[in-house]
């Protein structure tokens, strides 16, 4: 498709007075088609440029009124023309392409405009593709007497040369309105981008140029990234989204690069640098410090530096700003910019330094080799950035806000590292060592998540490897986390973590109230550091927390923070420690066995933590680490139990021992067992919290025993039966043969015995079951779990509800323990009585629905042979609490009755009842149709429905309720 009939028939179409719309549509759709035919034909640009710059500079005169489509087909077609190829600029690109295409362009996007938004876009992307223009060729006729240039100059010295004077200031102010006034905000990141490239590409314009139009576009673009509306606006745009403030903050950059880049030679460094540093300390603080912003009227550019700063906690524009200070405080421009400017520009990247290390690591580098190669003004203008901040660190840190704080530690981290030691130290050390490490003290207040420290709570505890995710009051956002340890790393690599440690370790003997925050600060020093930076200090601080953990108060106690911070410091030191690691083992495994069932969550997380590192260095896990020194630990108690001063935390230590040993403890739990109930016969009415250890401790040992029997169980189900030899089978089966022909010979003298019927059964309702012979093919039980049991069911009968319910647990894992062997009979026959004592209305509700789960076990292996007990014993209490219960019930009388239903249930299941009975409990239950209960009722009449269906199909007969 030819391009240049087409511009003749287009030329045709619009004279004046005779413009034929539909014509001029079909041939501009087809220009734009042809256009970009021949773009991929490889046409060249610049005979096309020449072609389609004509008939458009016909078409957007004032001669012919254009509809918005057309117009914007127009523009399509310029943009299209005027798009390089493989992002190459266009060269020697015609004289009269660029006074046609400059001169119409420009109107068409100033504001206000009447022409829409889209055709303004389009304007302004034809425009951004014209200042791309590499060079302009100009013909003889366009240059002048006075100067003759040659045929081919740059795009900026032809518009220098022919163009007025305000034609680019009249270029920037269209492109300012509409990035600012446009409620598209498409149209403002076009404009943008279109004023950036201005500024920069070929040097269109120049720091003459610019100084008279620099006020207004600062202005213009500050207001922009601010998100704030222009004062004398009549219909205010939407708030600028978060790429047209980082366009804007872009463009701003590239004005003050035209601007102030380029050296000053007249400026003495030294001089500088003593001049500024006065003026620092005179002037305004810190960007960190709000209320001290800079009122001097005659440096505005540092007032909108200063406003400008404050995005710097907006994530959407941090990319941009950060490239924008660091231009600002850049060798090339910060020779020529107010010195204000320079302080703003480096405090605002140093404090940006800690949330953003990708964009800060580069210029960090940067000012620290500025430094090292001796470049006064930088180490003088980053020493007038930190002397402020250190001097009001105690403000800053203890009574300022969260992103005060999180500046104030990330410019001292910064300004430590871009001095380096032997610069930072001069102003440091004075400070540190006089307040600093007392003010960062003071701020700490170290505490764990959730509700309280000494609560149980519902959700489990989790320890990160890193150990537990400690919550300080102070520096809870994670911004602010890192930006503490920034700070920490900061100082520890100032003085050496050896150093610093060794300060830290004077803090935590001496009679301070911040052993916790100390300890805290101990423990994030060490584990930044590498080993042997703290192998002098490490030996003094690990007895610390040794000799801590040996005399430490219990953990429901306000130490209990102070004990988990010893414990974390503990498992950072061990693998500093080593090997040596042996010798404090006997005073370390007690604190930590008993921890291990402390009432805290998070202390028994951390216990456990620090075990497990303790058996890494030991090449051993857990169990085995205890399990090879189960002697001392067994020995050690015993003797702490026998001892006339006995402490309850020895059965924490018992209890936590055997919980991670697992069964292969029990050997040696003979003789402890045997104190500890010495223990509870002798203490059981005087120390009640010696005793309800020492029942813990019971309670575990026989769930232990039971998980064990539960074990040995299940194994003996997987053991596969093997098939016998063949031959061996056949012999036998010939065997069997043979005995039944001899059995068919035999004259059977008596006579078969019939089998006993409905009432015979009746009749063995008073034969006790425990005079029949008992099964010798069955194993003994344990032992241990008999001894126990029948020892601890006298605290059934205990005033404490706590020791009941240890009790009833106790004789619940102990039952489990004996099932299959020959002593479960005898020892339900002696605590049955102690648990049908619990079912009186005297005891707490909770210890009734524990003794009606340990019955409903009990019922479950004793099956028949607690006929008669369930009828003479159990069922009633169940009828007196049946029978008293009203059908309104309170929320803790319709659980017991639920327990009492599903007990029976149970009961029904695996013990046969007599007739009588059975009748019983089916008038009595149906009541109960109706109410909260009635699923569980529902669940016992239809286990009763197995074996005594007549009676319960007559009593919901009678009900008129069968069919429900």
């Amino acid at each position: 498709m030819d391009i240049v009939p087409l511009v003749s028939k287009i030329s045709s179409c619009v004279e004046p007075g005779s413009v034929d719309r539909n014509l001029l549509h079909q041939h501009l759709t087809h220009l734009a088609l042809a256009v970009r035919h021949a773009k991929a034909t490889n046409v060249e640009s610049t005979s096309l440029l020449t072609h389609i710059t004509l008939v458009a500079a016909r078409l957007i005169s004032k001669r012919v009124e254009l509809s918005d489509r057309e117009r914007e087909l127009v523009l399509e077609t310029v943009c299209e023309a005027l798009t390089p190829k493989a992002h190459r600029p266009l060269d020697n690109v015609h004289a009269v392409v660029v006074d046609h295409i400059g001169r119409i362009l420009v109107p068409l996007f100033i504001t206000p405009s009447t022409l829409p938004e889209a055709t303004r876009m389009l304007a302004i992307g034809a425009w951004r593709q014209l200042v791309k223009i590499a060079s302009v060729y100009v013909p003889e006729k366009h240059s002048t007497q006075s100067r003759q240039l040659p045929c081919t100059v740059s795009l900026r010295d032809y518009i220098k040369e022919f163009m007025p004077s305000d034609y680019m200031s009249l270029a920037v102010c269209a492109l300012l309105d509409n990035a600012e006034m446009a409620d598209d905000q498409r149209l403002r990141v076009r404009a943008l981008e279109t004023l950036s490239d201005l500024f920069q590409k070929n040097g269109l314009i120049d720091r003459t140029q610019m100084s008279s139009m620099f006020p207004g576009t600062v202005s213009a673009l500050t207001r922009i990234s601010l998100a704030q509306m222009p004062a004398n606006s009549q219909n205010a745009p939407k708030k600028p989204i978060s790429a047209v403030r980082s366009q804007a903050l872009h463009a701003l950059e590239a004005a003050i690069l035209v601007m102030y880049s380029g050296s000053h030679t007249s400026l003495d460094k030294v001089h500088v640098a003593e001049e500024w540093a006065q003026q620092a300390r005179n002037g305004p603080t810190s960007i960190v410090d709000v209320d001290s912003a800079p009122t001097n009227e005659l440096d505005k550019l540092q007032q909108i530096l200063w406003r400008l700063a404050s995005l710097r906690h907006n994530s959407g524009t941090t990319s941009a700003l950060f490239s924008l200070f660091a231009r600002v405080s850049s060798i090339e421009c910060a020779s020529r910019m107010p010195e204000g400017c320079v302080q703003v520009a480096i405090e605002a990247c140093l404090a940006m330094s800690g949330s953003h290390p990708d964009l800060a690591s580069s210029y960090l580098l940067d000012l620290k080799l500025r430094c090292a190669q001796n470049d006064d003004s930088v180490g003088a203008r980053v020493e007038a950035v930190l002397e402020p901040l250190l001097t009001q660190f105690e403000r800053f840190v203890t009574n300022g806000e969260s992103r005060q704080r999180t500046d104030v530690l990330c410019v001292i981290s910064a300004c430590v590292k871009v001095l380096g030691q032997h610069r930072a130290m001069p102003l440091v050390s004075p400070w540190w060592r006089s307040r600093g490490l007392s003010a960062l003290l003071t701020s700490l207040s170290v505490s764990l998540p959730g509700t309280s420290l000494l609560i149980s709570e519902k959700q489990e505890h989790t320890v990160s490897p890193d150990g537990v995710s400690y919550v300080l009051e102070n520096y809870r956002t994670s911004e602010l986390s890192h930006a503490l340890d920034l700070f920490v790393q900061s100082m520890a690599d100032l003085f050496t973590p050896r150093e610093l440690g060794a300060q830290l370790l004077s803090l935590l003997f001496d009679s301070s109230e911040k052993h916790v925050e100390v300890l805290w600060m101990l423990r994030k020093v060490a584990g930044q550091a590498a080993h042997e930076d703290m192998s002098s200090i490490c030996p003094s601080a690990f007895q610390y927390c040794v000799d801590f953990c040996g005399t430490a108060p219990d953990p429901d106690t306000s130490h209990a923070v102070h004990e988990l911070m010893v414990l974390d410091v503990i498992s950072t030191l061990v693998p500093m420690i080593g090997s040596n690691v042996a010798y404090y083992m006997d005073t370390l495994l007690f604190p930590l066995l008993q921890t291990t069932t402390s009432s805290s969550p998070a202390l028994q997380a951390q216990a456990h933590r620090v075990l497990e590192i303790l058996a890494q260095q030991t090449l051993t896990s857990v169990s085995q680490m205890l399990h090879d020194n189960v002697d001392y630990i067994v020995e050690g108690c015993s003797q702490q139990i026998r001892a006339v001063t006995l402490h309850p935390r020895v059965f924490n230590i018992l209890c936590g021992a055997v919980l991670l040993v697992g069964r292969d403890i029990l050997v040696y739990m003979d003789d402890v067992v045997e104190d500890t109930l010495d223990v509870c016969e002798r203490l059981a009415y005087e120390d009640e919290e010696v005793v309800l250890g020492a029942l813990q401790f019971l309670e575990i040992v026989t769930r232990t025993v039971a998980d064990e029997s539960k074990m040995i169980e299940s194994t003996k189900e997987r053991v596969e039966v093997v098939d016998p030899d063949p031959i061996a089978t056949a012999v036998k089966a010939m065997d069997d043969a043979v005995a039944s022909r001899m059995l068919d010979d035999l004259v059977l003298t008596d006579p078969i015995p019939e089998l006993p019927t409905s009432t015979d059964f009746e009749s063995t309702d008073d034969v006790e079951p425990s005079d029949t012979e008992p099964d010798d093919t069955a194993p003994e039980g344990n032992p241990l779990a008999i001894k126990i049991c029948l020892s601890v069911q006298s605290f059934l009968y205990a005033d404490s509800s706590a020791h009941q319910l240890l009790a009833l647990k106790t004789v619940h894992n102990s039952t489990n323990a004996l099932q299959s062997t020959r002593d479960l009979l005898p020892l339900l026959n002696e605590v049955w009585p102690s648990l049908v004592n619990r079912l009186s209305q005297r005891d707490a509700h909770y210890v009734t629905l524990a003794a009606c789960d340990v019955i409903e076990r009990v019922c479950t292996l004793g099956s028949s042979w607690m006929r008669k007990r369930v009828k003479d014993d159990l069922w009633p209490h169940f009828e007196r609490i049946l029978q008293t219960s009203s059908l309104r019930m309170q929320r803790s009388e319709c659980t017991l009755i639920k327990r009492v239903l599903c007990t029976m249930g149970k009961v029904v299941e695996c013990v046969p009842l007599d007739e009588g009975m059975a009748w019983t409990v089916c008038v009595l239950v149906v009541r109960f149709f109706g109410t909260e209960v009635e699923p569980e009722l529902v669940e016992l009449l239809q286990q009763m429905t197995v074996l005594y269906g007549d009676k319960v199909w007559l009593i919901l007969a009678k009900l008129g309720c069968v069919e429900n």
